[in-house]
């Protein structure tokens, strides 16, 4: 129909000139206007596929009131609870036609500034984070923008907006209740991170837990995995160094808990029957261990559904009032990785 130009940086205009359409038309089959005929959306279709043209998304943002582009901003990659949550957020996002930018920030705040000025140099019409730590300057331009925010998994003391968390607080008391009612006494925990609502709330969860049980809160007991999994390994060696080695290791996230998991394997340490272990989140693979793990687990993809439902309609502005919370309960999903313990 035509022969593909050699060269890149094309634009709607010669597209339009390939197509015998004008430029609006052009714009139209981009952006999915209904009112282009099935024909003439082929005939601009094949122009494009043909001549290699990407729109440019800067220079469209800029143009228009809506980038139909949202952020979605995960604190690691390698955790799974962000790709099940994806799983409920992307089809509610997709249906409507909206497009996601994904950022990480691997924990690190100087990553973390670095996604959100990309994601604001796209004019994203808003961003569903699980932040580490941005600062004022960072969320002074989030708000100077108008930019939306939801706040997913994790609160920010200092920001207000929308979000979608769970009750931390009741899934760590569950975890020591349970393993006290099995009669461990001797319950070590590897926490989280001391910055994060979820490290700070699922410590204060586990202090509660231990004063409700009548337990004692034993300092040597308590080290830090930052909810990575190789901390959490090395977290899980000293704890099984001390003179008098815990019953039970309480892991705060599912990386931890895999760490955890690991330790005891390679030093062929038998689960349940001399270390019991619980976690906090359900990953793919859990119940496919042996033993299966017993965890804290939650409504994850409908946490992802319901944060891009509350984000489309603070955009679309089918809600405009105040900041909402939404708490979602947690239950507890018994596997065979606890039990009563050795000298019980």
């Amino acid at each position: 129909m035509w022969r593909r130009q050699e060269r890149f940086g094309m634009n709607q205009r010669e597209i339009a000139r390939l197509a015998g359409v004008s430029t609006a038309t052009v714009s139209r089959v981009i952006n999915n206007d209904r009112r282009v005929t099935e024909q003439t959306r082929k005939r601009v279709q094949q122009a494009i596929d043909e001549n290699g043209y990407v729109q440019n998304m800067n220079a469209r943002n800029l143009r228009v009131s809506h980038s139909h582009a949202i952020g979605f901003l995960i604190s690691n990659f390698a955790n799974p609870f962000f790709l099940d949550v994806y799983c409920g957020f992307e089809p509610v996002l997709k249906k409507l036609g909206y497009n996601i930018i994904i950022g990480n920030t691997n924990e690190d705040i100087g990553q973390e500034k670095d996604a959100i000025d990309l994601m604001l140099q796209y004019r994203v019409d808003g961003i569903v984070a699980s932040f580490v730590g941005p600062n004022s300057q960072t969320l002074g331009k989030i708000t100077r923008l108008g930019t939306e925010v939801l706040q997913l998994d994790r609160k920010l003391s200092h920001f207000s907006s929308d979000c979608v968390v769970i009750d931390n607080i009741a899934g760590a008391m569950q975890q020591v209740e349970y393993l006290a009612k099995l009669g461990h006494t001797r319950i070590a925990l590897i926490k989280g991170t001391d910055f994060d609502s979820n490290g700070i709330d699922r410590l204060r969860g586990f202090h509660m837990g231990m004063e409700k049980m009548g337990l004692p809160v034993r300092p040597e007991y308590i080290v830090g995995g930052e909810f990575l999994e190789d901390a959490a390994y090395r977290a899980t060696v000293e704890l099984l160094s001390r003179p008098e080695r815990p019953t039970a290791i309480i892991a705060h996230n599912n990386l931890m808990c895999i760490g955890a998991y690991r330790a005891l394997r390679d030093m062929r340490i038998n689960i349940p029957a001399e270390i019991s272990l619980i976690g906090f989140d359900d990953f793919e693979f859990s119940e496919h261990l042996q033993p299966s793990i017993t965890l804290i687990d939650r409504p994850v993809r409908e946490m992802g559904e319901l944060a891009g439902k509350m984000m489309i309609e603070r955009i679309e502005k089918t809600y405009t009032g105040a900041a909402r919370q939404v708490v979602f309960p947690v239950r507890l999903k018994v596997g065979g990785s606890c039990s009563v313990p050795a000298d019980k």
